[in-house]
């Protein structure tokens, strides 16, 4: 008798304590701890993707009364008057996703109005190299944070939090299995464990040796 799978969805979740801080992500998880006590209004925090930036966003807008997280390509020059009203705007996922001169009145406005602007990228925005000259001077002007490759102690965490999160129990084996035959990137191990736990439930099997072999040899 065949048996029913049912893939049911599961959120994310950004609880503080959940966040592991190694010396990759140290700078950036202090100065959110930090907060409002920053040397500068304008931050980038960068790093590649699946780091953590957005997870350290999530812990900074629990600290403010007045705060709004948007993923850069969803931001228009039609909403910039909404910015007024807030201590602080966290722009996600920057790739050069939003019109310079929108993001340059952005900026603008938060100088005016001496608010703060967080941006995360996988790169230095400062590096990035803007057609608009004023926004090339604006983006040198921002604190930049860095988060680097992750440890091995972090990506046992980061497996752990990720099958934790939908109540699946992996062994310590298998973590250091993964680990060991993985692309030390945040990027590729976001990947693999995802597809782990994908052929896990299309399969019907639980998560051992061979399925990772599987997933590993596939890709």
């Amino acid at each position: 008798m065949s048996q029913l799978l049912f893939k049911f969805p599961f959120k994310t979740k950004y609880y503080e304590q959940d966040y592991y801080v190694s010396s990759n992500n140290f700078s950036a998880y202090r100065l959110i701890e930090n907060w409002p006590n920053w040397p500068d209004k304008w931050v980038n925090i960068f790093g590649p993707k699946g780091c953590g930036k957005t997870h350290l966003s999530n812990i900074l807008k629990k600290k403010i009364s007045s705060v709004q997280i948007l993923n850069a390509k969803n931001i228009t020059n039609e909403m910039i008057s909404k910015f007024e009203q807030l201590n602080c705007l966290i722009i996600d996922n920057y790739d050069k996703n939003i019109n310079e001169e929108t993001l340059y009145s952005i900026l603008n406005q938060s100088k005016q109005m001496d608010t703060f602007v967080v941006i995360n990228s996988i790169f230095p925005i400062k590096d990035i190299g803007f057609t608009l000259k004023d926004l090339q001077s604006r983006a040198k002007s921002f604190m930049n944070l860095g988060i680097e490759l992750p440890t091995d102690d972090l990506l046992r965490v980061i497996i752990s939090k990720f099958f934790s999160d939908k109540q699946i129990e992996v062994s310590p084996k298998l973590s250091e299995y993964i680990i060991k035959n993985t692309e030390r990137s945040y990027e590729k191990v976001f990947k693999c464990i995802k597809e782990i736990d994908d052929l896990s439930l299309s399969s019907g099997k639980s998560i051992n040796i061979n399925l990772i072999k599987k997933v590993l040899k596939d890709e």
